[in-house]
């Protein structure tokens, strides 16, 4: 699902140039489900825009499903986004004057889908996580577990080949944060691709393999 080679990314700052990323070579099969740790300001998020195509590296190449992300244009990488890619953050970024069926649906909406289909799909993927008696709230009525339910459901609007997730129980308790991977593990074992970044230890060992990140560079856990 995943193959990167030799993947470099620097920020340029005044006056100088901030390496971020540095000699990234990644595997992740389909159907595989990789986390990622390491402290903050390691580049962690910064590898995950990458993967999620929302950035480009200076050097080395991506080959995403096998397709040669590396060399697309603006508009290819849009396309694969909408295609092939779920998101889940730990800020979830709803609409506050939308109920929960039009927040799941945006990705629809955006896809031209009539309003009917995507308020089905959106009724039948929160009736997925859990939320199905939530249907009429707005999200400023949910708890933050409930929250990042909805933007689960609100990920696999477009039925995703792979789900990149960035701290997605960063803000939950430990009771919260476990439903939220035992999800993500359910879905996993329904044959979903998944990349989690995570500084929790315990979220992380829920994945079949796990990565560290430490100033830029990618090695395997020796846990």
């Amino acid at each position: 699902m995943i193959q990167t080679r030799s993947l470099d990314k620097s920020y340029q700052l005044p006056g100088q140039q901030v390496p971020v990323l540095k000699n990234i070579s990644l595997d992740v099969a389909e159907g595989e489900f990789v986390a990622i740790m390491g402290p903050s300001g390691t580049g962690k998020s910064t590898l995950l825009n990458l993967l999620g195509c929302l950035d480009m590296a200076d050097s080395g190449s991506f080959t995403l499903d096998q397709e040669m992300i590396s060399k697309m244009d603006d508009r290819a990488l849009a396309d694969i986004r909408k295609r092939k890619l779920g998101f889940v953050f730990q800020s979830t970024s709803f609409i506050d004057y939308l109920d929960l069926p039009d927040n799941v649906a945006m990705p629809g909406f955006y896809s031209g889908m009539s309003r009917a289909d995507c308020r089905h799909r959106a009724i039948d993927l929160l009736e997925q996580v859990g939320l199905g008696h939530r249907l009429s709230h707005l999200p400023g009525q949910l708890s933050g577990g409930e929250s990042q339910r909805v933007a689960i459901a609100r990920a696999l609007f477009n039925r995703p080949r792979l789900l990149l997730a960035d701290e997605p129980t960063g803000n939950l308790d430990s009771h919260n944060s476990s439903e939220i991977v035992n999800m993500l593990r359910d879905l996993n074992a329904e044959g979903l691709t998944i990349v989690l970044i995570t500084h929790d230890e315990a979220v992380a060992k829920a994945a079949d393999r796990i990565f560290i990140m430490e100033d830029g560079s990618l090695s395997h856990a020796s846990y």
